[in-house]
């Protein structure tokens, strides 16, 4: 019977349709994400894509190792050279672009000393130009130092449990980092969230009329009346719905990553986070965050399909079920701009598909004393909301009365 509701779903014109869609936002987002690494040659001459991320990685990984206070200050050093020499001190464009091109190789340690050298929330591109050989020692301490001095001048409310906690994660964080070409991962996580939201929409879409077909057909005094209409049957289609989201999701979330992996490498998968992102507070590494931001994405898309069921049986039409997953994970991000209470809003379900702005930002929750950062509650929370609807799903079509 699982067999046959799968079946009906994709014996659908419309479905294959959706299907054949999805392959090709697949495809656009996947160029769309390769090209976002860029690359400048020798001559100025500016390239993006798959050639563009081989020679930027050739050029990254001459630099690869640990992040001591040795290779910091080589870094200011080198930059210091590059910066005043006549050509990138003319006017000429082009000439310019040509000494950018030898800073490529360690523009990724450039941002860190950059990022530990500019003001909290600030980005300044030239701090490096600033800071001495001597300074540049001090790097992974200015990070700890700046997030207490942005903590104590009070730009921020937060309890002293979370600033201990702010504190704690930072001084955690393992030091030196080590550091290679990862800017495959850097886009594939920067884009991922866009593709995943779009992937459960269309899984929304797929699931929808899974339970409201037997009535828009006139067949559900058939279907309840069978032998196993009110049991087998209903737990088939059940079955049915967490399989197109679970394949689904884990077939084309697999397929965007290897092509963009494959296009831009799969450097750096274990290097920590704060190589891209300097103030997360999540010690974990660019493989360790993908696998946070897809599990996220999973529990979101398999949250929006299972309300979008629960309202197909309750309400008999698939039009209805189509729009619950768009309100879920599209009309909330709108509704947050609106309530000015950012605990609440921290807890709606598109924070499931944002694991990555949780990774970057400080979202914190504090429950019973205890700190925690808010991916660390929706998730399980979430997941444990899909398993307690489904017994709900189950009974409600099960309750349905033939009209």
């Amino acid at each position: 019977m699982l067999r046959y509701e799968w079946k009906k779903v994709f014996s659908k014109f419309k479905n294959r349709i959706t299907v054949l869609l999805l392959l090709v936002i697949l495809i656009i987002t996947s160029i769309l994400t390769i090209n976002r690494v860029e690359y400048v040659d020798g001559n100025g001459n500016h390239s993006s894509g798959i050639s563009a991320a081989r020679k930027l990685r050739a050029e990254k990984n001459k630099w690869e190792g640990y992040l001591t206070e040795e290779v910091f200050q080589e870094v200011v050093k080198t930059n210091a050279k590059i910066a005043n020499s006549q050509a990138a001190l003319s006017q000429d464009i082009d000439e310019q672009n040509k000494e950018y091109a030898k800073k490529q190789g360690f523009q990724g340690i450039t941002d860190l000393i950059n990022n530990a050298f500019s003001e909290w929330r600030d980005y300044n591109y030239y701090a490096i130009d600033t800071v001495s050989a001597e300074d540049a020692k001090q790097v992974y301490d200015k990070r700890i130092s700046n997030l207490k001095e942005w903590l104590d001048s009070g730009e921020e409310t937060f309890t002293e449990g979370q600033k201990n906690y702010l504190i704690h994660q930072y001084e955690s964080l393992k030091t030196p980092f080590y550091y290679k070409y990862v800017d495959g991962w850097s886009a594939l996580l920067q884009n991922i969230s866009t593709f995943i939201l779009i992937l459960a929409l269309i899984i929304g879409f797929l699931v929808s009329g899974i339970f409201s077909d037997e009535f828009q057909a006139k067949a559900d005094s058939i279907f309840f009346s069978s032998k196993l209409g009110r049991n087998k049957a209903i737990l088939s289609k059940m079955g049915a719905g967490f399989l197109i989201t679970s394949v689904f999701y884990i077939m084309f979330v697999l397929l965007y990553t290897f092509i963009v992996l494959w296009a831009l490498g799969a450097d750096g998968a274990n290097c920590p986070i704060q190589l891209d992102l300097w103030r997360s507070i999540y010690n974990i590494t660019f493989f360790q965050a993908y696998l946070l931001i897809a599990a996220g994405g999973y529990i979101g898309t398999l949250f929006a399909s299972t309300l979008s069921m629960l309202v197909s049986a309750a309400a008999r039409s698939t039009a209805t079920a189509i729009i619950v997953p768009f309100i879920l994970l599209c009309a909330f991000p709108f509704l947050s701009r609106i309530i000015t209470l950012p605990q609440i809003c921290s807890f709606f379900p598109d924070q499931l598909l944002e694991v990555y702005i949780s990774i970057k930002d400080f979202a914190l929750v504090e429950i019973g004393g205890k700190v925690m950062d808010i991916a660390g509650v929706i998730l399980p929370a979430y997941l444990a909301a899909c398993l307690l609807l489904q017994p709900v799903l189950y009974r409600i079509y099960k309750k349905a009365e033939v009209r």
